[in-house]
């Protein structure tokens, strides 16, 4: 497991149907993101269950529900990747003409005639990954055991989300 001692975002939050959840946020590739891990309160509760519930109101609220503190923080290391076709879409988003060979009109960033878009194809890749070196996780237990801060400790299903920090969530 990954050891951080770290001053994160922090929030015990419930969904409409009562069901309690946490939720920890940590700054990712710089400040540019923030990694956001829910954790079900309770043991026993399936993930699907509580991502049904987190809409997007409850998202946003987020914003407000969420304090600042120091923690003491455990995530798994993990890896996950995969690879989305946008053709189905981005079309989906009003974007039809890049992909028409008669409408598509790409003349302001190229002079050659005829272009379009014959598939778009979107791969995300996140790794967790521990810092430092097996001496240094040792130490670090030692300080969590005379640490009296939070603890945040992923140790069963949780559910993350990458997002921009400057993305608004309506």
């Amino acid at each position: 497991m990954k050891y951080q001692a770290a001053e994160v975002s922090f929030g015990q939050l419930r969904t409409g149907s009562d069901q309690r959840y946490t939720v920890l946020e940590l700054p990712f590739l710089g400040r540019s993101l923030s990694l956001q891990v829910v954790l079900p309160s309770e043991r026993k509760t399936l993930l699907s269950s509580l991502e049904a519930q987190l809409t997007q109101r409850h998202l946003a609220s987020w914003d407000t529900g969420l304090r600042r503190t120091r923690m003491d923080i455990f995530l798994p290391r993990f890896r996950m990747q995969n690879k989305f076709n946008l053709r189905s879409v981005l079309p989906a988003m009003g974007i039809s003409d890049a992909f028409n060979p008669t409408a598509a009109d790409f003349t302001g960033i190229s002079v050659e005639e005829g272009l379009y878009v014959s598939d778009a194809f979107h791969e995300v890749r996140i790794e967790v990954t521990e810092d430092g070196t097996k001496a240094a996780a040792a130490t670090a237990m030692v300080l969590l055991k005379r640490s009296r801060a939070p603890v945040f400790k992923a140790d069963r299903p949780f559910l993350f989300l990458l997002q921009q920090v400057h993305t608004v969530v309506k």
